[in-house]
């Protein structure tokens, strides 16, 4: 499992170094209209498509989804789960809310860090998404380890498709894939745990 967790950080850094340049020269503005609704950066038209699926792998609906179908039938993994995507969200929203980062659609703020803020146009760092399915695909690792690299190639993909609709700048997904990681492995070395349910 460490070698997957590697591969997948490995990976996921090398990708990101190649992607940052096309998408930090270009942030793309919202469209009139629609004032803080990032546009796709469309730099390759089918890839922007299928990021528009993935990035939902990455979200609360996946997390519950996948948390209420375990504690059904491997309570332990489910609660897992929950835990983690808690956890995760915790940290996360702290996060966003107390740095402030613009995200790349903002015009003219190029990722600038503003310091504490509500508004979800500079919540860009740490990525949610990537963080969340980080530490989704670490628990289920745990338990399936056999499922590693498909768990982390789709934590990856999640974490590219962030970027690919513009709404987070490449650091903010290295950041959110480290914090997945890091709550993930406390949540399955028992570590960190928010609530518990009886299984009997």
């Amino acid at each position: 499992m460490n070698k997957a967790i590697a591969l997948a950080v490995a990976a996921l850094m090398v990708a990101m170094s190649c992607r940052a340049p096309a998408v930090a020269a270009t942030p793309a503005a919202p469209a009139a209209g629609a004032v803080g609704s990032p546009a796709p950066l469309s730099l390759e038209p089918g890839w922007t498509d299928v990021s528009r699926v993935i990035t939902h792998l990455g979200g609360a609906g996946a997390s519950v989804a996948l948390s209420a179908a375990f504690l059904a039938y491997d309570p332990p993994t489910g609660q897992m789960l929950l835990n983690a995507t808690a956890c995760t969200a915790g940290i996360v929203e702290a996060l966003k809310i107390v740095l402030g980062r613009a995200r790349p659609y903002v015009p003219g703020d190029s990722g600038r860090f503003t310091g504490p803020s509500l508004s979800p146009d500079y919540h860009s760092m740490p990525s949610g998404h990537t963080a969340n399915a980080f530490a989704m695909a670490t628990v289920l690792s745990g338990k399936y380890p056999d499922w590693s690299p498909v768990l982390y190639g789709l934590a990856l993909a999640v974490g590219l498709s962030r970027i690919e609709l513009g709404v987070h700048w490449p650091s903010d997904v290295v950041i959110g894939a480290g914090i997945g990681l890091l709550v993930g492995t406390q949540v399955t070395q028992g570590r960190l745990r928010l609530f518990a349910f009886d299984n009997d």
